[in-house]
């Protein structure tokens, strides 16, 4: 009886020590998609700042936060400013999941 208590104690203990491993990975690959996400976003906000630039290069009006997907949560958004020697500085904001990153970017005109 006391090798059996024994035995379902360790194998308790050892399956309760996967499952928090377990855990714990997919809770950092959660927000390494997260991170990635926000990145994608904040580089798609510079793209949609650039092509407007091409069209029309004394656009200064940046992109207001934009869903993306519709309906994800997710957000983009971007400034365009004038820096110097003639040249424009685009900063895109991507946000997924609360986890924000953000690209600049300064071009030539």
């Amino acid at each position: 009886m006391l090798v059996c208590l024994f035995v379902v104690t360790i194998s308790a203990a050892l399956i309760i020590g996967m499952w928090d491993r377990q855990t714990y990975q997919m809770t950092a690959l959660r927000n390494t998609v997260y991170y990635e996400q926000a990145t994608y976003l904040a580089g798609a906000a510079v793209h949609h700042a650039l092509a407007e630039l091409e069209a029309n290069p004394s656009w200064r009006n940046g992109i207001p936060a934009t869903e993306f997907p519709v309906g994800s949560g997710n957000t983009y958004a971007a400034t365009v400013v004038d820096g110097p020697s003639n040249t424009v500085i685009v900063t895109g904001t991507g946000t997924a999941a609360g986890i924000t990153r953000t690209l600049e970017v300064t071009v030539s005109l």
